[in-house]
């Protein structure tokens, strides 16, 4: 009994089948001579074996991969172009809304420096009004003694007399 050794292979490459040698056409494996001299005739359909095949089988691989890599760049520059139009609009959004901000400080400030104002004038009336009584107080408060002194000056003639 005679054990044949299994197919070679070649390593497969990111993805690639593996090529399996000799090819398993049925043209190749068939018993009659007519059969393989067809095969031999139409070697343009045949999948070359040995090196040949193994350098065609790592060129259609690499061709397929950069077919692919083609298309992926193709859609990473797809993303990136949303991902600009879509950062320029968040942008306009933001410098829209930091200008809303900025008038609503501004008018806020010029509300502030306008209350700010009228309670300085306020305060300078209020203060004037303070002085002013305090100094009415003080003038009743010289008339009181003076009033207590005249008492006691009549106080004194009465009892005199």
């Amino acid at each position: 009994k005679v054990e044949l050794p299994a197919p070679s292979t070649v390593p497969s490459f990111a993805g690639s089948r593996p090529a399996i040698f000799p090819p398993a056409s049925a043209s190749f494996f068939s018993g009659s001579m007519a059969g393989y001299n067809d095969s031999m005739m139409s070697s343009g359909s045949r999948k070359p074996t040995g090196m040949k095949g193994k350098v065609h089988d790592l060129a259609t691989t690499l061709q397929t991969q950069n077919e692919e890599l083609g298309i992926e760049k193709g859609h990473m520059q797809t993303i990136k172009n949303e991902n600009a139009s879509s950062t320029s609009g968040m942008q306009g959004q933001l410098n829209d809304i930091k200008h809303h901000f900025k008038a609503d400080i501004q008018r806020m400030q010029e509300e502030f420096r306008v209350q700010l104002k009228l309670q300085e004038s306020e305060n300078c009336r209020l203060q004037m009004q303070l002085v002013q009584v305090k100094g009415e107080k003080t003038s009743i408060h010289q008339q009181i003694i003076a009033l207590q002194r005249r008492i006691e000056e009549i106080e004194e003639e009465i009892g005199h007399e």
